[in-house]
This record gives structure tokens, C-alpha cells and sequence, in this order.
């Protein structure tokens, strides 16, 4: 048994990282962004408003909540549901870098707020 260490990494010089080819742009931003709003229109009136408030202007499921006067189970359903039917409708956009993944915060199994068990 020999105690060897792993190579330590080294810096690569400007030159190297120049010459580095990049993968060529298959897709434009706008063809993308046209893509989405064709998504968006085919979407129910309910899914389509909770998309733009959860994602558009970033509120997430609770300002889908507030704006739309549902409970908050409800509101992040309905923003799941808006999330499913989007992706389905861009299984074929374009892409440069894979799958593009909306983010979610994670919902808590018991229906619980996190921390609420601490609150007495």
C-alpha cells in the first residue's frame, strides 16, 4: 500500500483555453423565446396565468397564490400543472444545452411548513 497522493490540478494557459473549440450555436435565443410563447398560448387560461406569475415575473407558486386568490396547495398545483404542460409542448424546442429545468422548491410530504413543528 503505497500513500501517493492525487495529481494536484494545474492552470491551464490563456493560450490552451483561446484555441479550445466551441460548440457551434444550433439554436437561436429567439427561435427559443418564439417557441415558448407558442407553448404559453395553447395553454389553458389558469395554467397559462400561473406560469407567467410563477415563472415570468419569478413569484413562484406563492404569488400564483395571491394573485389568483387560491389556497396555496392550490396555486402549486396549478403551477406544477402550467410546468408538465409546458414541458410537453417543448419536448422538440431546440436546445444548446440539453433539457432546460424549471426549479421548484421540493413540496414537504406532510403538508407542513418547514420548521412549523418548532413553533409552540
Amino acid at each position: 500500500m503505497t500513500d501517493r497522493r492525487p495529481a494536484r490540478p494545474r492552470l491551464l494557459p490563456a493560450s490552451v483555453i483561446d484555441k479550445a473549440a466551441v460548440a457551434p450555436d444550433t439554436s437561436s435565443e429567439a427561435a427559443l423565446i418564439a417557441e415558448l410563447e407558442a407553448a404559453l398560448a395553447t395553454l389553458p387560461a389558469p395554467e397559462r396565468a400561473a406560469a407567467m406569475i410563477a415563472f415570468g415575473l419569478a413569484e413562484g407558486p406563492i404569488g400564483v397564490a395571491m394573485e389568483l386568490e387560491l389556497s396555496e396547495m392550490d396555486a402549486d398545483a396549478l403551477v406544477r400543472s402550467a410546468l408538465q404542460l409546458l414541458r410537453g409542448r417543448m419536448v422538440d424546442a431546440p436546445t444548446q444545452t440539453g433539457e432546460l429545468y424549471a426549479r421548484l422548491r421540493p413540496r414537504d410530504r406532510h403538508g407542513s411548513r418547514p420548521g412549523e413543528h418548532l413553533e409552540s
